[in-house]
């Protein structure tokens, strides 16, 4: 069923030696959800760049989807799936209970509903029983795929069929029987180039041996057969084996063994065409109950095997993190959709950012199992950016991070990395603050078990940073902003708590200094001066103004003054100002017209409107005719437009006015003024 890793990656196939991370980019291990990460390529001379940062990663739980039993399978034990050079994606399996070759078109994703081509039995050179198939590529890069069958000595048998090109050919069929008569009812084909030499691998599930396949240097050439014997005495019942190299160069085939419900290692050491030794691995006891196929993959850096069974529709995933040493955690999730007692499970694929597997299932039916990529991010979860932008994780998880560059390129290449995303962990702060304008607050935050603390930015700020467990300060920030906690854990988890300290800022304009003609008024107040229901003016003093609570009264002074304006809000925020209004006796300042009779106008009479002269010498007005018509001495006194107790005529009249300012200065002028009835 299962003997190797093919992962296809971004479009990459990585055959047997698999996937690792390595150092085309730079990217956190663990980060805290909600925590900033960004990610920067090493190689920035690359001509395209396709981050993907949630891809479908084998650490977490799969999802899966039973597509039914309409593609013509009937009694499959295994299925192979590949991407053609094309991009087209194919998958094989072959028929026990009426001996055909079937071939899965899914077009270019292996999301869509393949449609079915059926073979038949190849000229009558399929095998009975087919049990286990293996596809892979020679050195002139022809497709090959080979199966090993039978239930018996008399029916075992291995084939090799060969598709030339493209996956898409109808395939040649060499059956080379019994090799040796060492084959029986074998399991889990595996075919491998070691220098010039190809060797492949089966076990026996009747005899309980590995046999091996000395090909030579051509893997056209009908093998030699080898038997290995039971390594060990691992071997119980094998009913699949895959196999996978470590870091170190060693090979290993590990072995599900339907009787015993357990797990074999067997291993070459360094070279295939050496001698085997064999161990029983120990995964939970319970997870493992008739098993039926296993598959390995490499991915970030990380080794796993995934085990179906025949008795459940659970998945067994090991996660090798030294796979020299075989130290691995397991876990079996239950009821995973697609899976119906299945009999075989493909290699994964990656598909851009998703990883998809089909089963073959006992009732005759499809299941595809997928990790996908997720949706806990912010923002988009791909780039075509050289340098992305930062993003953030919402829930605890492992994430996957992949970078391929020159896509479509000879010089493609393509790597991995895994995020971990923590939890928040429990942090005291201080909640929001709300301050005038020129005070003063205390900020704190508590958090154990960190490395450092900080507030930050370093804007108007007291103390920002600490290596204990508290971190107390004072801010005095003149606008409203954000203070950010940041707490620095061993992991690399880095906690951003912020806070907003708003900031009520209370302007009171005043206006700018001035000065002024005697008798004339001002407007007093600037257009800097905060307004809005929500606040209360104050003018101090109230002398010569018409509304000491108008953000904009009229002052109408006597003599120079200092105005102080207050503006206050409602949480007692409070802001001042001052304007000087200086009076200058410089000028006789007089109406050009009154209305006598108009007394809804409130200019019925006509006089000086000067309040700094403090002693009249005259004030004379006279008629066209230059009678005098109105003469005072008076500064208060003003002209009711009569003569003798009788109106005058409407008309323009000529003044003359003569006196002293309260600084001693002679003041005289004349002018004209219009009597209107």
């Amino acid at each position: 069923m299962r003997r190797c890793l093919i992962l296809t990656v971004l479009l990459i196939v990585a055959k047997l030696n698999g996937l690792y991370a390595q150092t085309t980019f730079n990217a956190p291990d663990t980060v805290c959800i909600r925590q900033s990460v960004t990610l920067t390529p090493v190689d920035t001379n690359a001509s395209s760049y396709y981050w993907s940062f949630c891809s479908g990663y084998l650490m977490n739980r799969p999802s899966g989807i039973n597509l039914g039993s309409g593609f013509n399978i009937n009694g499959s034990t295994d299925i192979e799936i590949a991407k053609n050079d094309d991009g087209m994606y194919y998958g094989f399996f072959v028929n026990q209970a009426t001996l055909e070759m079937i071939r899965l078109d899914y077009g270019n994703s292996l999301s869509n509903i393949p449609t079915v081509t059926n073979f038949g039995d190849l000229g009558g050179t399929l095998p009975p029983k087919a049990a286990s198939l293996f596809l892979m590529r020679d050195n002139a890069k022809k497709w090959v795929m080979f199966i090993v069958a039978g239930t018996d000595v008399a029916s075992s048998s291995i084939v090799r069929l060969d598709y030339g090109a493209s996956l898409a050919n109808i395939p040649n069929c060499a059956n080379m029987g019994n090799l040796g008569g060492l084959l029986n009812g074998p399991r889990g084909i595996f075919v491998a180039q070691e220098g010039p030499y190809w060797y492949g691998f089966a076990v026996n599930s009747l005899d309980n041996k590995l046999i091996r396949f000395d090909f030579g240097t051509n893997i056209s050439n009908t093998p030699l057969t080898v038997d290995l014997g039971n390594p060990g005495g691992a071997l119980t019942g094998p009913s699949d084996m895959a196999a996978i190299r470590d870091n170190s160069g060693n090979w290993h085939f590990f072995v599900t063994n339907f009787v015993s419900n357990r797990l074999s290692d067997v291993s070459v050491g360094a070279s295939l065409a050496s001698a085997a030794t064999g161990i029983e691995l120990k995964p939970d006891p319970d997870s493992l109950k008739a098993p039926t196929s296993i598959i390995l993959a490499k991915e970030c850096g990380m080794d796993y095997a995934f085990i179906t069974n025949g008795g459940s529709n659970n998945l067994v995933r090991l996660a090798f993190s030294d796979l020299s040493t075989l130290s691995f955690k397991d876990i079996s999730w239950n009821f995973v959709p697609g899976l119906s007692s299945t009999t075989a499970l493909s290699h994964f694929i990656r598909e851009r950012d998703n990883l998809y597997a089909f089963a073959m299932n006992s009732d005759n039916s499809l299941g595809r199992i997928s990790f996908t990529s997720c949706t806990t991010i912010s923002g988009p979860s791909t780039s075509t950016d050289k340098f992305p932008a930062p993003f953030t994780y919402s829930d605890p998880a492992v994430y996957s991070v992949f970078l391929t560059m020159d896509e479509g390129l000879p010089t493609a290449r393509t790597e991995c990395s895994s995020i971990t995303a923590l939890p928040i962990p429990a942090i005291t702060i201080v909640t929001d603050k709300l301050i005038c304008q020129g005070d003063s607050v205390q900020l704190y935050g508590i958090a154990f078990g960190t490395d450092s603390l900080k507030w930050q930015p370093d804007y108007n700020i007291t103390d920002t940073f600490t290596t204990v467990d508290a971190l107390f300060t004072y801010v005095f920030p003149d606008y409203t902003r954000p203070y950010h906690f940041m707490a620095y854990y061993p992991s690399g988890c880095i906690v951003d708590s912020p806070i907003m300290v708003n900031v009520s800022k209370v302007k009171a304009d005043a206006g700018v200094d001035r000065k002024i003609g005697d008798g004339s008024e001002t407007v007093l107040g600037g257009p800097m001066t905060t307004e809005g229901t929500d606040y209360i003016y104050q003018w101090r003093p109230t002398n010569f103004l018409n509304n000491e609570h108008s953000p904009n009264p009229v002052s109408t002074p006597f003599y120079d003054m200092t105005y102080y304006l207050t503006v206050t809000n409602k949480m007692g925020c409070v802001g001042t100002d001052t304007v000087v209004v200086r009076v200058e006796c410089a000028d006789i300042n007089m109406p050009n017209a009154f209305t006598p009779e108009d007394h809804a106008a409130g200019n019925d009479y006509f006089g000086l409107l000067n309040k700094n002269i403090v002693k009249l010498n005259y004030f004379r007005i006279f008629d066209r005719w230059g009678q005098e018509v109105f003469k005072t001495t008076d500064i208060s006194e003003q002209w009711d437009g009569k003569f003798n107790g009788v109106d005058c005529a409407y008309g323009v009249y000529v003044w003359a006015v003569d006196g002293f300012c309260s600084s001693g200065k002679r003041i005289s002028k004349s002018g004209n003024v219009t009597l209107l009835r």
